[in-house]
């Protein structure tokens, strides 16, 4: 690799750090490219030079959100503990998965920003969709192989169950987000599955 294209990547890298700050803190329609080249240390110029547009940064942010997923779902699953407490278990699967799916507060409140701004823009809302196609099949793999090592059926699909946890945890606000997976999500989940073998 050469030095202009080790520049260029961590250009770009600061870049999408500043988007994710600053779309979270003001909201991506409040935020200039002013806003995020003073947060990233660079010039207009840095930025125009590898994106055209906020909408550009949004993508980059979203590829690198997809690239976290997959790269983290294979190890994570082998981390989760198997053992006979099933309210252990799934308190540690759901922090397991949101820990990839949200990795911070930031994170999570600019997907949901670009989500939002997708709905009024048909081309991201496209791109959108084809990153949820990239990671879709993958943490429903994950789901599947938990389910199957902890030996536990559930009433609905894997895809259904993270529709239903996926929107619980990005209901509310960050200071609720711990409590809603012990208080809510594994009571649920406990409440939908039962072990193999058994009748509700």
């Amino acid at each position: 690799m050469s030095e202009s294209t080790r520049r260029r990547e961590a250009t770009v890298a600061r870049l999408i750090d500043a988007g994710i700050q600053q779309f979270a803190a003001r909201g991506i329609d409040a935020t200039s490219v002013e806003h995020l080249c003073e947060a990233a240390g660079f010039t207009r110029g840095a930025f125009y030079s590898n994106f055209s547009t906020k909408d550009d940064l949004c993508l980059a942010i979203l590829a690198r959100h997809r690239d976290h997923i997959l790269t983290q779902l294979a190890s994570t699953l082998a981390e989760v503990p198997i053992h006979s407490d099933l309210t252990q278990v799934a308190s540690s699967a759901l922090r397991s998965l949101f820990e990839i799916i949200a990795p911070s507060q930031d994170v999570a409140v600019t997907i949901l920003e670009i989500r939002l701004r997708a709905r009024r823009i048909p081309e991201l809302a496209q791109r959108l969709e084809q990153f949820a196609a990239e990671t879709k099949p993958p943490l429903i793999d994950f789901v599947t192989k938990l389910t199957e090592r902890l030996n536990v059926e559930f009433a609905l699909g894997p895809n259904q169950l993270l529709a239903i946890f996926e929107a619980l945890y990005f209901y509310e606000s960050d200071r609720m987000q711990v409590n809603r997976i012990d208080d809510l999500m594994v009571p649920l989940a406990i409440a939908l599955g039962r072990a193999h073998g058994t009748t509700a």
